[in-house]
């Protein structure tokens, strides 16, 4: 029991004269130095409010997983034991709710990544398992087990510390100084690693640390033992800084480093078996609570085909509180009745999860569970998930912009240019390039006209978003006469969304609104003219620099049609999703005329001097009275106006009849005028 003058704050700094004492105090000043360097750089790896949450959380479980091996190896493992209990008694509360609500709702992709999700938390991977396909694109339910990647650091960083304090807990300078040079190759390595350093266990150990070596040093320092009173004043610390400089890493690692002292000023010196318990008792709750919020909130927006992200976070509480309350009886149910507590339960839960993870992504999903007609837009779905990506020119006219080369290698001599619209046909392209035996450059960019002398603004975003994609327009006519090779450029875009039409997509799409360059104020009812005008002024320049230009009729818009809202109508569970509209696969092609008519006439009128070709998409997708979305096997229609990469390969033919002029066109360079 420490003596009454220790827990006194006025005998604070009253240090025993004897030099052992003093070399104490000095030690402890030197990594209250340490640690003061390390927050000032913090500075450099800001991660936002998510992270400083995890941070506290690392730090807390430093501090937990320390005091208990300083009570002795015997009570840690029965703490851990009891950690584990509880974890794998509420993961398969969850994997079991979240099975039965995927066999209704999710996609067989989906289905099959939940289940192998299962497996990562299972075996407390889950973070690695992020650190190297965290950017895979993802579907509507994917992603339900990523925050569990903090529990599996949690896992990792406690057996690292375990390992290290049973090798070096008899010389406690040597072990401290062992934790000092993790802690620092962990943060040199979080400063300087990409963002998935921070999944893994050596990017965020120092912040475990943090909670860690304060316990730790409190055996030998006992001015630690006044842990609170400086608790109080680093929180303090981190709150003004905050004020002063804003939510900066360096800010909240003050703020982690205080709640860590407050934590350990907060520990009694001695407690019982029934305190230990119930603080236990507590914890568990409090887990449970954090494994079931985070999937129950994901399924609730995912539900929302409309308005996928805003879910009734009050309509949650409830359930999220009594599932959790469930999945934590269990865990009692099980801690009360093993007396003492054994891996055998945990083992045994975790052997099921992994048994049924395995068996889950080996079934593909199971398919069976939805109908022949609805395989076609799942088969549309999941080819589209494979997205090619351009890498970025480094060097050249063209530097900074993402461009795909596709075809015969050699110089190239048609440049296809466009907006996300091309992103998805860009496996038509590329077909249509290898047939045609040409070198073809694709240059894509998502919600930017490929037309000059226009600018362009989103209803939705600040009122300079626009800019990017005029400085990419600029760029690429800029860059033309120094493409000497070039012969052909073919225009590929959403062309209808750019006159201003909201009818045409079944999840509606934010605006982009355009205007010319003189800095005249945009009128939103003279979007057609705009285009229009534009599209002659390119026309005519490249023509008069023998430039061969070519646009792409955009496929008929089919304006009730998503490929994932319909392949989801046909799962078993259809009823529980919200928001849905009316789907059809198939449009009048008067219907489709109409819609389409502006841009048709605005492109025929310049094909009809000559100074442009009108490719023709819709022989592929109508017949003399109706447009569908189906093309055999799979749907060539993955959105209301975006082609699947089946739909693009149907337009390889046609694209190929074009680029083969470019082998009888010999261009006439010229510079282009401002």
């Amino acid at each position: 029991m420490q003596a009454q003058t220790d827990q006194n704050p006025a005998t604070l700094l009253q240090v025993s004269p004897n030099p052992a004492a003093r070399v104490e105090v000095r030690q402890f000043l030197l990594v209250l130095a340490a640690l003061a360097f390390t927050l000032s750089v913090l500075g450099a790896n800001d991660a936002g409010p998510t992270a400083f949450a995890s941070q506290i959380a690392l730090a807390l479980c430093g501090a937990w997983c320390a005091n208990q091996l300083i009570r002795g190896f015997a009570i840690f493992r029965e703490q851990a034991i009891c950690v584990f209990q509880a974890y794998f008694a509420g993961l398969l509360c969850l994997s079991l709710a979240l099975l039965a609500v995927g066999w209704l709702v999710f996609l067989p992709s989906e289905y099959a990544s939940f289940a192998r999700s299962i497996i990562f938390a299972a075996t407390f991977t889950t973070n690695v398992d992020l650190a190297f396909t965290g950017d895979a694109p993802a579907l509507r339910f994917e992603g339900l087990f990523d925050h569990f990647w903090l529990p599996a650091l949690m896992v990792q960083f406690c057996t690292v510390l375990a390992l290290t304090f049973r090798a070096l807990h008899r010389n406690m300078p040597r072990l401290l100084l062992t934790l000092a040079v993790l802690g620092a190759a962990s943060f040199v390595a979080s400063l300087h690693g990409s963002d998935a350093v921070n999944y893994l266990p050596v990017g965020q150990f120092w912040i475990f640390l943090c909670g860690a070596v304060p316990f730790i040093a409190a055996n030998r320092y006992p001015i630690l033992r006044q842990a609170l009173i400086f608790g109080i004043v680093i929180l303090l610390m981190g709150v003004l800084t905050i004020t002063a400089i804003g939510d900066a890493a360096f800010a909240r690692g003050i703020l982690v480093l205080g709640v860590s002292f407050l934590y350990l000023g907060s520990r009694p010196h001695s407690s019982t078996r029934t305190d230990t318990r119930r603080r236990r008792g507590w914890f568990g709750l409090a887990l449970h609570i954090f494994l079931w919020t985070v999937p129950l909130i994901h399924v609730v927006s995912a539900l929302d085909i409309l308005e996928p992200n805003e879910p009734s976070y009050s309509g949650l509480v409830v359930p999220c509180l009594l599932l959790s309350v469930l999945s934590w009886l269990l865990w009692q149910r099980i801690e009360n009745t093993w007396l003492s507590p054994r891996f055998l339960p945990s083992a045994t839960i975790a052997a099921v999860l992994t048994l049924t993870g395995v068996f889950g992504a080996a079934a593909n999903g199971v398919p069976v569970r939805f109908s022949e007609d609805a395989q076609a837009y799942i088969h549309a779905v999941d080819s589209s998930l494979v997205k090619p990506t351009c890498p970025v020119r480094q060097e050249g006219p063209l530097a900074g912009l993402p461009v795909c080369e596709v075809g015969a290698k050699g110089p190239p001599s048609v440049l296809v240019w466009g907006d996300d619209h091309l992103s998805a046909l860009q496996p038509g392209v590329s077909e249509a390039a290898r047939r045609a035996g040409v070198s073809a450059l694709i240059v894509a960019s998502d919600d930017c006209i490929p037309l000059g002398g226009l600018q362009t603004l989103r209803s939705e975003e600040a009122a300079d978003a626009g800019r990017p994609c005029d400085q990419q327009t600029a760029q690429v006519l800029q860059a033309l006469p120094h493409l000497g090779t070039i012969r052909q450029v073919t225009l590929v875009a959403d062309w209808v969304r750019y006159t201003g039409r909201t009818d045409a997509t079944y999840i509606p799409r934010g605006a982009v609104r355009l205007g010319p360059m003189d800095g005249s104020p945009i009128n939103a009812d003279r979007q057609i003219d705009y285009v229009a005008t534009a599209a002659a002024r390119m026309a005519d320049a490249l023509a008069e620099r023998g430039i061969r230009l070519s646009v792409l009729r955009q496929a008929p818009a089919q304006p009730g049609f998503d490929a994932e809202t319909a392949a989801r109508a046909a799962a078993p569970g259809y009823w529980l999703y919200r928001s849905g509209r009316p789907l059809s696969v198939s449009i009048h092609k008067d219907d489709a005329q109409r819609r389409h008519s502006d841009v048709d006439t605005i492109f025929r009128q310049i094909a009809a001097t000559g100074k442009l070709r009108y490719l023709d998409t819709w022989p592929r997708f109508c017949s003399r009275q109706t447009c569908g979305v189906r093309g055999g096997l799979s749907s060539d229609y993955l959105t209301s106006t975006h082609l699947s990469p089946s739909g693009a390969l149907a337009l390889s033919p046609l694209l190929a009849e074009d680029f083969d002029r470019a082998w009888t066109h010999s261009p006439i360079r010229g510079s282009f005028e401002s």
